[in-house]
């Protein structure tokens, strides 16, 4: 099942059920799971990252295509082996 399918059959799910302990349940697990995924960035990060962005805004800094990552990285396998 993927996901799109998966998230339409919960949802649908979640609106029949009228159990308040059950949903409760339901939405710690979700609280619970979505703070795994959360990063929290400090002060410092965030202005290296923001100083990075301007670079990379302003062309100062080597960017890559997904096609250049992509040779470098299938060239650093070759060489490895």
């Amino acid at each position: 099942m993927d996901t799109i399918l998966l998230k339409e059959k919960m949802h649908q799910a979640i609106e029949l059920i009228d159990d308040t302990e059950f949903l409760k349940a339901i939405n710690l697990l979700l609280s619970q799971k979505s703070q795994e995924f959360s990063l929290e960035i400090d002060g410092n990060l965030q202005i290296e990252l923001d100083s990075l962005k301007q670079l990379h805004q302003v062309g100062k800094s080597k960017s890559y295509s997904f096609a250049e990552v992509k040779k470098l990285a299938k060239d650093s396998l070759k060489n490895e082996f």
